[in-house]
């Protein structure tokens, strides 16, 4: 009896060890369910939010193209004469400088048939008056521009979409309709080459519910989903999340739409959810082995699980910071050269306007020269946060820079705050670029007004520092201070602890990327209710001071009739550059490619090559710049940019640079210095 007792103790404590295992595992299986469905649910959510940002960015792209198209087609409407020939007409529309993905640039004469292609000068007249694209504008339903259902070539077997306006006249008469052929492979190349899994999609939808074009497994043009309800759900929110199956092919797949809020399109990028399937794969043996040590060793397991998990999520989020600042450079830096572009027209235009006659005229004239030079001062700080802001560093006193900033810093402040000055008056000459400097100096003076809100004192101090051989410019206030939380984030652009509408985070960033492109450092010094300072450092400049007293006299005339060749894809910036150097008394011709200068430069000499540096086609200003100067040695060189990739990556350039946008004195000034450096080069040694 004791030993069949002792037997059946066995059993159970057998029984409740395996029963307490059998509970514990179930436990760690359910734990492990519950941890693979987190993981795909943030997955989801993931690719939705990495799905929006995509979207966004193509609707961006579609709607600067249609912008770009609509725009030289306007131009082109109004330059239009009724009275031009087929062959000036063909002449015209082949002088255009189109986008390379407009295979046809037609003329509709008000009839509806092909008047001239660019195609060919006498290509075929071809009813064309029963196309849609044709008839809204001949029934006068459109006032604008219209774009239309993708349409398969006849003969050159493309997929195309046409984008049209009309010609009218002074009382609405129908004169002639602009036809320009957009050939859809330019978007579906641009759309494959992203990664978005084998069964992922991005299309481009018109609000018609024809689909433009649609990127998947294979590319694919025009269908009508107008009936889906899915289609009725995104004309309805414009914009958000999608989860589900496919209204084309019934993949299910999670993803993002949003809609131009000028044309009406709306851009949608899916992820299919195989795709993201894959992607979690290698996450769930490493899940599953955890798991099953945790049943032996559950503490130390959990421990080590948790370790991975947030060594994995540290890197991932290093990861995505660096994507996200990448980003966040390319496109400020795009935007930013379009920018300085647009402030090149109304700063030159304005200027040229300024020293015109009308006296009355003058104060609104400087007003708004005034803007425009806020405007490129934005640009500049966006540049410098996105690191690609083309600086122009000169040798120059901090202090002197400091002094002449006075005025403008007291402006930025608050009657409650005291500014003081320590500036050691025997300091080094240092290589800073002024207006960067200003900027900077204002965005840390409005950050510590922003810090002593009851008022305070802000002192800026320079000092050598002979160990290191640096210059030491330190801003500090007597505000609140911040935490090491705070403190280690502040130089990150958009981040801010001000209210919404208070601050954009970019002013400090713009500090940070201001100082690193000039190769020097900058520290920061902070705790909460001890003020911050934070010190700037550029190396000490061998060269001495430049005479500023000579630089600041007025600019002397330019020598009399010098040659200039004007080169520059936009052909407005053109136009101003010309009228300034012929105000001058130079002679000038124009090209708007580097193939158009190579060529008019074999045929006559120059004594001046102005040029922009980013130009469409296998030639830029750099390349331009070299080559000309290979065949022309004696020729003086200027170089144009509002941005340029090239000198950022520090690629040497042939010639003075002149820095977007600029006034007539600057051009001048550029002029003069280039002419000057030449002379110099050219003295024997």
């Amino acid at each position: 009896m004791g030993k069949f007792a002792k037997i059946l103790s066995e059993k159970r404590a057998t029984f409740w060890i395996v029963s307490a295992w059998a509970i514990l595992c179930v436990g760690i299986a359910l734990v492990g369910v519950n941890t693979l469905r987190q993981l795909e649910r943030q997955a989801a959510d993931d690719a939705a939010a990495n799905a929006e940002r995509v979207a966004r960015l193509l609707t961006a792209n579609f709607e600067r193209t249609a912008d770009a198209i609509d725009g030289f087609m306007t131009n082109f409407a109004t330059r239009f004469s009724p009275k031009w020939t087929r062959d000036e007409l063909f002449e015209q529309i082949r002088g255009l400088n189109l986008p390379s993905a407009i295979i046809q640039l037609a003329v509709v004469d008000s009839d509806g048939r092909t008047f001239v292609s660019s195609v060919a000068r006498d290509a075929e007249r071809v009813d064309v008056s029963d196309r849609m694209h044709i008839r809204v504008h001949r029934e006068n339903r459109v006032n604008g521009l219209y774009i239309s259902v993708p349409i398969l070539g006849r003969l050159s077997n493309i997929w195309t979409i046409q984008f049209t306006r009309a010609v009218r006249n002074t009382e609405g008469k129908l004169q002639a309709i602009l036809v320009a052929s957009y050939d859809l492979k330019d978007f579906s190349s641009f759309y494959g080459g992203l990664n978005i899994g084998s069964q992922g999609v991005i299309a481009l939808t018109g609000l018609d519910g024809i689909v433009r074009v649609r990127s998947a497994a294979d590319v694919s043009y025009g269908q009508d989903i107008s009936a889906s309800s899915r289609f009725h759900q995104i004309v309805k929110e414009r914009t958000g999340r999608l989860d589900g199956e496919g209204t084309v092919d019934s993949v299910a797949r999670v993803g993002f739409f949003t809609t131009s809020d000028r044309y009406p399109f709306y851009s949608m990028v899916a992820f299919d959810q195989a795709y993201l399937d894959r992607r979690l794969a290698p996450l769930r043996l490493p899940i599953i082995w955890s798991l099953l040590a945790l049943a032996f060793v559950l503490t130390a397991a959990m421990a080590a699980a948790v370790w991975v998990v947030r060594r994995e999520a540290t890197a991932a989020a290093r990861l995505y910071h660096t994507q996200r600042l990448e980003a966040l450079g390319r496109l400020t830096g795009g935007i930013a050269h379009d920018f300085n572009n647009l402030l090149m027209i109304i700063m030159g235009s304005l200027d040229m306007l300024r020293r015109a006659k009308e006296d009355r005229r003058v104060r609104y004239i400087d007003n708004a020269l005034f803007a425009a030079e806020r405007a490129k001062a934005l640009t500049q700080q966006l540049l410098a946060f996105s690191r690609r802001q083309t600086l122009s560093p000169a040798v120059s006193d901090l202090n002197r820079l400091v002094v002449e900033m006075g005025e403008m810093l007291t402006h930025s402040l608050r009657e409650n705050i005291v500014v003081k000055f320590d500036l050691d008056p025997h300091l080094w000459p240092v290589r800073v670029d002024a207006d960067q400097l200003q900027i900077a100096l204002i965005n840390l003076a409005v950050n510590a007004r922003d810090a002593m809100p009851d008022g305070g004192v802000l002192r800026i101090k320079s000092e050598n520092i002979p160990s290191t051989s640096e210059v030491c410019l330190t801003v500090s206030d007597t505000g609140v201070g911040m935490s090491p939380e705070v403190a280690a984030r502040v130089f990150e652009p958009f981040f801010t602890t001000k209210e919404v509408g208070k601050g954009t985070g970019l002013g400090l960033a713009q500090v940070h990327g201001f100082v690193h492109q000039l190769g020097g450092r900058l520290t920061l010094d902070s705790a909460p209710g001890q003020g911050t300072t934070v010190s700037l450092f550029f190396s000490r400049s061998p060269e001495q001071l430049e005479d500023k007293s000579a630089k600041d006299q007025s600019l002397p005339q330019m020598p009399a009739g010098l040659s200039v060749l004007v080169v520059d894809d936009n052909p407005d910036i053109v136009a101003l550059a010309t009228a300034a150097l012929e105000e001058q008394g130079c002679t000038t011709r124009q090209a708007h490619t580097g193939a158009d200068a190579m060529h008019i430069l074999r045929e006559a000499s120059f004594d001046v090559l102005l040029t922009d540096i980013v130009m469409p086609g296998a030639m830029d200003g750099i390349a331009l710049a070299k080559t000309a100067k290979a065949s022309a040695p004696d020729m003086v060189t200027v170089l144009m940019t509002g941005y340029s990739e090239r000198l950022e990556n520090g690629e040497r350039i042939e010639g003075e640079l002149l820095l977007k946008p600029f006034s007539s004195r600057d051009l001048t000034a550029a002029l003069l210095r280039a002419m000057r450096k030449v002379t110099v080069e050219r003295q024997p040694a």
